[in-house]
């Protein structure tokens, strides 16, 4: 069994430090990328994200056929309901408020909700584990160096989706650097939290993570949606434009796939 203190902490580390240090890199790629490409490369990473994350909730249920019951059903409801919840707070004074307070940032911020929310099933099934385990050390309860790479590389271009969202939806308040940093912080803390909330219950709680999955799978189609906006609006631009902005789907979506390799 590993201590909770330690569990928090080797949790906290590996969803907050990449996240922040990912936003800071899509900021500055920004200055010299256009933000059209920084949004199709973290559609590329949102595609596998999508694959891994569907995964993770057992596929909505579907290898039951029509004989799921409950269990099936509540899955598609908190897959609906994550769908639905982030397309009408989109549209509400909600998020218009965010608007006058912080102009560009509303968008940017429901991205991260909508991405972060899957943390909070990682963040249980993780100190889950590290309640579980007879290992002494956190590398050994989960199976070694390998698994951790891949979970931080994981870490560090699921944000790219949230920082795409930021430098796209964002732009004026891109030119202000000390507005952008605590931006940026803001951003990484909306992503991280449902993270260490699911790391705080999961070590002393047992509930279905499944669960979670498709509630974080349902929210993440917001921010697929917005990521794609930028991508065919009419800009003009050559044929060859058009390939860049599949080259760097494909570079994105290449990149979680390496980071998957790692649990092979």
């Amino acid at each position: 069994m590993i201590s909770f203190s330690v569990a928090f902490v080797a949790i906290a580390a590996a969803f907050a430090i990449p996240a922040l240090l990912s936003l800071c890199v899509v900021f500055g790629s920004s200055r010299a990328v256009s933000p059209r490409y920084i949004s199709a490369f973290a559609l590329g990473v949102y595609f596998w994200f999508f694959s891994d994350t569907l995964g993770d909730s057992a596929y909505l249920g579907v290898n039951s056929g029509f004989s799921g019951g409950v269990e099936q059903a509540a899955l598609l409801v908190f897959f609906a309901a994550g769908v639905l919840v982030l397309f009408y707070v989109d549209r509400k004074p909600f998020l218009s408020g965010m608007e006058a307070q912080a102009p560009g940032l509303g968008v940017p911020l429901l991205v991260a909700l909508a991405v972060g929310i899957h943390g909070l099933g990682e963040g249980a099934a993780f100190t889950s584990v590290a309640a579980s385990t007879p290992a002494q050390d956190i590398l050994s309860a989960f199976g070694g160096l390998a698994p951790a790479v891949a979970f931080v590389i994981h870490k560090t271009l699921e944000p790219v989706i949230v920082g795409a969202a930021y430098v796209t939806y964002a732009r004026d308040r891109t030119m202000n650097l000390a507005a952008s940093a605590r931006d940026l912080v803001l951003l990484a803390v909306v992503f991280v939290l449902p993270g260490l909330l699911g790391a705080a219950t999961g070590y002393w709680l047992s509930y279905d993570t499944t669960y979670v999955f498709a509630l974080g799978l349902g929210t993440s189609i917001y921010a697929a949606v917005r990521l794609a906006k930028p991508l065919f609006i009419s800009t003009g631009q050559s044929r060859w434009d058009s390939t860049k902005v599949a080259l760097a789907m494909v570079l994105g979506f290449l990149s979680l796939y390496f980071a998957a390799l790692f649990h092979s």
